[in-house]
């Protein structure tokens, strides 16, 4: 199940795209923090591309053969997570190792898409209602662990996640408008039993962020807009934008970076971040068309929706459209579980590329 690495089936296009996302992410991260944090996240780009080239290495249906085992170890996590975790604000999402902290709901993602790839490779004839539920299944019980937590906006990840991958794998279109409509149906029962008050305000935030800026749930949307309105075209400047450099700006180097590339770079460059994540996705959709073997599509559909999902929900509440639920940007903002995450996710989907190469060549 180990394969040697091969450059001529490297993804050239995707990996130096990446590269660029990294070294944008530290130039802001820098802005918008201290040295500290910039040396914490080249720690964790460093393990990063450790597991990548390392993940490389192996056959990725070896992921298949051990997806579910690896679904409840993570699982057996985040139910620890619950009773050990350390406790910051109210939450328990982190584990601590030393000045590091681990938050397994970011390992779930990439956990549910393998599980999910490899209970939905083989259903050739399409999903039966049995193949639906298990499918549901196995999503909501980690979804539940996590907004124990609580963590509403990695919960809501899964969402996109499952639907997607139910979609390539064949569901009935039946099935898939029923689904949506029992999401709607149950959603009332988030909001009076699930969701928390702080949680309810920030989406009041967003309908009417005047009214609840008093009790905190429209500050971060009004700072954010400001930071974004006042770039202009071509910015304040590195380190000069006024909402970063006062702090008025919460969460500046995690969950709002784009504010500040906004308001550090202008409407413009902005545009660039943007460029760069339509170039990424495109890639995505590109391999995606190109694997034959089902297991590979399905994971490489899966994360490229938990990526496309994160991209726009981060940039949506940057820009005062979405409630703030504590997302990152992935490659750009600081975060070291999501950035783990992420280079583990992409190392399969580059190892799905660079065997559906060799497979094609065989034919």
């Amino acid at each position: 199940m180990i394969s040697s690495f091969r450059t001529k089936n490297f993804d050239w296009i995707l990996f130096p795209l990446i590269c660029i996302m990294l070294i944008i992410g530290v130039y802001f991260i820098l802005s918008a923090s201290n040295e500290k944090y910039v040396m914490k996240q080249f720690v964790w780009i460093g393990i990063g591309f450790i597991f990548f080239f390392m993940l490389l290495s192996f056959d990725y249906l070896l992921f298949a053969y051990y997806s579910y085992i690896i679904y409840v170890c993570v699982l057996c996590l985040l139910l620890l997570l619950l009773i050990l975790g350390d406790s910051v604000k109210g939450t328990r999402r982190w584990f601590s190792i030393g000045s590091f902290s681990i938050q397994p709901a970011e390992f779930m993602k990439i956990t549910l898409i393998l599980a999910l790839a490899r209970f939905l490779r083989y259903k050739k004839y399409g999903l039966g209602l049995s193949d639906v539920g298990i499918a549901i299944l196995l999503t909501i019980v980690p979804m539940a662990l996590i907004i124990k937590q609580p963590d509403l906006g990695t919960a809501l990840i899964l969402v996109p996640v499952l639907i997607t991958m139910l979609y390539v794998a064949g569901i009935r279109i039946f099935y898939l408008i029923s689904l949506f409509c029992l999401s709607l149906a149950v959603s009332p029962l988030l909001w009076f039993f699930v969701m928390h008050p702080y949680q309810k305000m920030r989406i009041l935030g967003v309908l009417w962020p005047q009214k609840t800026s008093d009790w905190g749930a429209g500050y971060h949307r009004l700072q954010s807009l400001i930071a974004v309105g006042s770039g202009g075209l071509l910015g304040a400047g590195w380190g000069n934008g006024s909402q970063n450099r006062l702090k008025f700006l919460p969460e500046r180097h995690t969950d709002f970076i784009f504010a500040v590339i906004a308001e550090e770079w202008g409407f413009l460059r902005a545009c660039f971040i943007l460029f760069l994540y339509v170039v990424f996705f495109m890639c995505g959709l590109g391999i995606a068309r190109n694997t034959r073997e089902p297991f590979g599509r399905l994971v490489v559909v899966g994360v490229f929706t938990m990526f496309a999902t994160q991209v726009v929900v981060n940039i949506a509440m940057n820009l005062g459209i979405a409630p703030i639920v504590g997302m990152t940007l992935p490659f750009i903002s600081y975060g070291g579980s999501s950035m783990l995450a992420s280079f583990i996710a992409l190392s399969i989907v580059f190892n799905v590329k660079s065997r559906s190469k060799i497979d094609l060549a065989s034919e």
